[in-house]
């Protein structure tokens, strides 16, 4: 059986951006979607936000680590409830 070294939640890209991946409750259409993305987005070093309310899934891709209380702190601003790394 094969381990991993890496953390599946921060994933380091080729081009040296980190993909990070966030369970959110609460999100049920695309304004929901748009509110998370809008206001994770606005954390410093953050390039992409993918939010799917479909799965409470959201995407973060970002020049370096992100502090998961500042993610937290972005999500309940937004409304919504982080539930942790998916």
């Amino acid at each position: 059986m094969a381990t991993q070294s890496e953390t599946p939640q921060q994933t380091p890209s080729a081009e040296g951006l980190i993909t990070a991946v966030y369970q959110v409750t609460g999100m049920t259409c695309g304004h929901c979607e748009g509110a998370v993305a809008q206001e994770v987005g606005e954390l410093a070093g953050v390039s992409s936000v993918r939010a799917e309310a479909a799965t409470g899934r959201v995407t973060v891709v970002s020049a370096a680590p992100l502090d998961d209380a500042e993610v937290r702190a972005a999500v309940d601003e937004a409304g919504y409830e982080l539930v942790g790394r998916a």
